[in-house]
């Protein structure tokens, strides 16, 4: 029987709350449906990605893909949904399917097992590079001075990891490369050496005299972070320079994988660098330190953030969470920085002047322009 002396209100909230659990219950059971079939599907992709292993099939097959984004879409619009509902939901399976696949494609290597040396190993990319080796099957040590656990046996010195060396990939900060590299010669190597610098020029010269010399030296530049999950749609940049078997080799490593190798020269990769590294580091470093002037705490302006302004906020605090000696090194090492802040400087007075003169169709021309040189007209 009910207490009639309890307020109405509260019996009505207090009769609410079981067919509330109930539906809470119903929702717990049916994540737990999903996440089984989830698993299950992982799975099946587990299995499709050594089957392509095996035969040597590229990981993404994109027409594959657009048909599992159109059945989801459909299967969306025919329960009453929206379009992107489905969409959404594929775009994620598929992103999971590929990391679950990416290690078994990305460890498939067709040449001879290698011997390799990663200098600066213990560092985020040496670490990087080190795993990526070790997963493709060939022995890697480690040289660095560096402390702490590290998953694969270290070097005794210089001399004694370069002599056993098939392979000895340098990964030390851009100002010590050079230094580096001189050391490695003297060693007299027969193993090929690769330098993976985010830039090449300001190691030119040391590099001609040291290939003169003998040195099996070339150079690449993965287009990715330590963090990096799998390879698909990430570039590698491979430089021209140097012996075309030995630049063959590095190829190689990638040549099963789903990465996309660019090739260019020295010259080449630190001109596109100023725009794809140099140019957009500063945008948003200045973008913060813009911000820290207006006088305003971020707390105030994130409380009424909007869309445009939570994607930029994403992507800055990325960029002043990185290696500040190492975003340093990529200003001030790359001769064509001076050329970079010119095209900042020039840009930002273009839309002041148009802002100022309250000229609307030369802001709109400004704008339009913008939308051209990304292909968006």
């Amino acid at each position: 029987m009910p207490d009639e002396r309890e307020p109405p209100v509260a019996r009505r909230r207090r009769s609410e709350v079981k067919p509330l659990h109930r539906h809470r219950a119903d929702i717990e059971a049916l994540d737990a449906r999903i996440l089984d079939l989830v698993v299950k599907r992982l799975a099946a992709a587990r299995a499709i990605g050594e089957f392509k292993s095996q035969r040597g099939i590229p990981m993404r097959n994109f027409e594959v893909e657009a048909q599992v984004c159109a059945r989801l879409e459909n299967l969306a619009v025919g329960s009453g949904q929206d379009r992107d509902l489905g969409r959404d939901l594929a775009l994620f399976l598929i992103e999971r399917s590929l990391e679950t696949q990416a290690p078994i494609l990305e460890s498939a290597y067709a040449g001879d097992r290698l011997k390799a040396l990663v200098i600066g190993g213990m560092g985020g990319m040496g670490r990087w590079v080190s795993g990526f080796l070790a997963g493709q099957g060939h022995d890697v040590w480690v040289l660095d001075p560096r402390r702490g656990d590290c998953p694969w046996p270290r070097a005794e010195s210089l001399e004694e990891g370069v002599s056993r060396a098939d392979l000895v990939v340098v990964s030390v900060p851009m100002s010590a490369c050079a230094r580096v590299l001189q050391e490695i010669a003297a060693c007299r190597p027969s193993a090929v050496v690769a330098e993976i610098c985010s830039l090449k020029g300001h190691l030119l010269a040391t590099m001609e005299r040291l290939r003169e010399a003998g040195l099996r030296l070339v150079s690449f530049h993965p287009m990715f972070g330590p963090d990096v999950r799998m390879l698909s749609g990430r570039n590698i940049a491979v430089c021209t320079e140097g012996r075309e078997e030995d630049r063959g080799l590095i190829k190689a490593l990638f040549a099963s994988t789903s990465a996309d190798l660019v090739e260019m020269s020295v010259p080449e990769h630190d001109q596109r660098m100023a725009g794809v590294l140099g140019l957009s580091h500063l945008v948003n470093l200045a973008f913060a330190r813009a911000l820290s002037h207006s006088g305003r705490e971020f707390g105030d302006l994130e409380a009424i953030s909007g869309v445009t302004f939570r994607k930029q906020v994403a992507t800055t605090r990325d960029v002043v969470g990185e290696n500040p000696e190492l975003y340093y090194e990529i200003q001030v090492l790359n001769a064509v920085t001076p050329e970079t802040f010119s095209w900042m400087d020039r840009a930002l007075a273009e839309y002041r002047d148009a802002v100022e003169r309250g000229d609307e169709s030369a802001f709109v021309a400004l704008m339009c322009h913008g939308a051209d040189y990304f292909g968006q007209s």
